[in-house]
């Protein structure tokens, strides 16, 4: 992962992770803990196992492992992006990124960079004006939380 950051800076690396597959025990769960510390990946998403009739999983496998066990794996991968997202958005402040308008609130626009998906990835919460939605506008960070940005117009 450090290879590919220092030969492409600005890069945004994102995954899927699953949870609580059968047989996975709590040292591959800690393995993954440390995968998701040791390599910063900007955007994970977590899903817990959910046995399926009819797939090679659901035939193969016997889902043992309660659905209280997946949800506690689930929100402890969270927990750690969490603190991994903030200081990752921590290193934005001060940039001008290059945002796509996605609505208007009120007194504020909300848009996402170039690296963000709809719905489901960090906002940019912009203040400013003689913003268009669908269009993309040049925006200083001035702040970041855990998931958004907070910018202004450049």
């Amino acid at each position: 992962m450090q290879n590919i950051r220092e030969r492409v800076p600005d890069i945004t690396v994102r995954t899927t992770l699953l949870v609580g597959h059968p047989g996975e025990t709590e040292e591959d769960h800690e393995a993954l803990k440390d995968f998701v510390e040791e390599f910063a990946i900007d955007r994970i998403g977590v899903f817990t196992y959910s046995h399926e009739e009819n797939t090679h999983a659901g035939d193969a496998f016997e889902d043992l492992i309660p659905a209280e066990v997946k949800e506690t794996r689930k929100e402890e991968i969270m927990e750690l992006q969490q603190d991994i997202s903030f200081s990752l958005n921590q290193k934005k402040k001060g940039k001008v990124l290059k945002c796509l308008i996605d609505r208007q609130e009120d007194g504020y626009f909300v848009g996402r960079t170039e690296a963000d998906s709809p719905e489901v990835d960090n906002e940019v919460i912009i203040y400013g004006e003689g913003l268009t939605i669908g269009e993309f506008s040049q925006v200083e960070i001035t702040d970041a939380l855990e998931y958004d940005l907070i910018g202004k117009v450049v």
